[in-house]
């Protein structure tokens, strides 16, 4: 089994990079490496940085596994989701540097994580399941309504617009964009400046914030 993610430590932040060699589509073995990378960072680390391979950060679910249909797409999506709740009710925060293409799944993940900086460039990014045939599912609609500005969300998720990474701020997944600079630096430079307050309240504010979204989805995605 190849290994298709990796993290490295610096000072009190875990950087978790996805890289399949591909388009990063999440498949099962996907979705377990991450988990088992949170599983051992997760009481050390005091912020998160999570970021993809150049220009692909996520291509959304594994296709072959989405179009065969039946339990196996069923399953996908559920373990997908569950990764989206634990990274919501991650108690440190989790910076994401998007640094290429998110469609999909890779949508969801911009919406999942506290803080998101985009790579500027010539990349697409938000939620196309409708227009590749996939229903959302009620955990990614209210996961779009309480993260995407109001003006946005029936383009976003009813009409499958993709936008560019400066859009894509306006919209709601992204909180900044940076031109000229390395995402992923100035994603750790903000995770370790984050690791720098009070991590109890941090994870008291946030439960607090996310409290109908968490309650609503524990029974079926919560760990």
């Amino acid at each position: 089994m190849s290994t298709a993610v990796s993290y490295e430590i610096h000072g009190d932040v875990c950087v978790i990079t996805m890289d399949d060699g591909k388009v990063n589509a999440f498949s099962f073995d996907m979705v377990k490496q991450v988990n088992d990378v949170l599983d051992a960072v997760e009481k050390t680390a005091k912020a998160i940085v999570l970021t993809g391979r150049k220009d692909k950060f996520c291509g959304g679910f594994d296709l072959k596994t989405m179009q065969a249909g039946g339990e196996g797409k069923e399953r996908l999506l559920l373990e997908g989701f569950q990764l989206s709740y634990r990274l919501l009710n991650m108690p440190v925060p989790v910076i994401l540097a998007c640094n290429g293409h998110a469609l999909a799944y890779g949508g969801i993940l911009l919406l999942s994580c506290d803080y998101r900086i985009g790579q500027q460039g010539s990349y697409k990014l938000g939620l196309n399941e409708i227009a590749i045939g996939v229903e959302m599912p009620t955990f990614g609609i209210d996961l779009a309504k309480s993260r995407l500005s109001v003006a946005y969300q029936i383009p976003a998720v009813a009409n499958s617009v993709l936008y560019d990474p400066n859009e894509a701020k306006l919209a709601g997944f992204l909180d900044a964009v940076v031109d000229g600079t390395d995402v992923v630096e100035t994603a750790i430079k903000a995770a370790t400046d984050l690791a720098q307050i009070d991590l109890n309240a941090h994870a008291k504010a946030k439960r607090d914030l996310r409290s109908d979204f968490l309650k609503k989805h524990k029974a079926v995605y919560g760990c």
